[in-house]
């Protein structure tokens, strides 16, 4: 069994639309689901994160294993949670990176660096998406064209329906990937 840990951003809760999809994603395929909450000091950015983060996660991963101990975990993280990008790789724990902060030069060497599988998703309207070092990691990436930080695009709201749908496929083929698995999640009843 897999479980997967849901890292907030520093302003979106595991609650929010992408993270929330993740989470749906990860239901219909029978899979746990630990929810890391935090309040981020201000300052953070400035005094760097990565140890905040890395205590966090270390927290919710400790959880996890004591729930599971035989069970395998995922690691997807909204932006400020890619800080815990060297704890993931340390552990070999794949991994789904929601607009991770490719600026930080030590965040992409650590997703390059872990063993594991990876999924990359970002847009190409967020300053902290650097699409050549997404790339660059050899991971999977999704770039959504015009995308902003939060993943919307211009235009009616049907167009970010679209963009969750896309970000939603592309997790499930990922999962289905780490699961062995290629089948059709069942089917929802509206």
């Amino acid at each position: 069994m897999i479980t997967g840990v849901l890292v907030p951003g520093a302003a979106y809760p595991t609650q929010a639309p992408l993270l929330d999809l993740a989470d749906a994603v990860l239901a219909d395929r029978q899979c746990a689901v630990e929810h890391i909450t935090w309040a981020v000091p201000s300052g953070l950015l400035q005094i760097g994160p990565e140890p905040f983060v890395r205590a966090h996660v270390t927290a919710g991963l400790h959880r996890v294993q004591e729930a599971e101990p035989r069970g395998s975990v995922v690691v997807i993280a909204k932006s400020l949670g890619s800080y815990a990008a060297a704890l993931v790789a340390e552990r070999g724990l794949p991994a789904v990176w929601l607009t991770p902060v490719l600026t930080d030069e030590s965040i992409v060497e650590s997703i390059t660096a872990s063993p594991a599988p990876a999924l990359l998703i970002g847009g190409s309207a967020d300053q902290l998406w650097v699409r050549a070092a997404a790339e660059a990691t050899g991971k999977q990436t999704l770039t959504i064209p015009g995308a902003d930080h939060s993943l919307r695009v211009p235009g009616p709201v049907r167009h970010y329906a679209e963009v969750l749908g896309a970000v939603g496929t592309a997790m499930e083929q990922f999962f289905d990937t780490l699961l062995g698995t290629s089948a059709p999640s069942p089917p929802r009843h509206w």
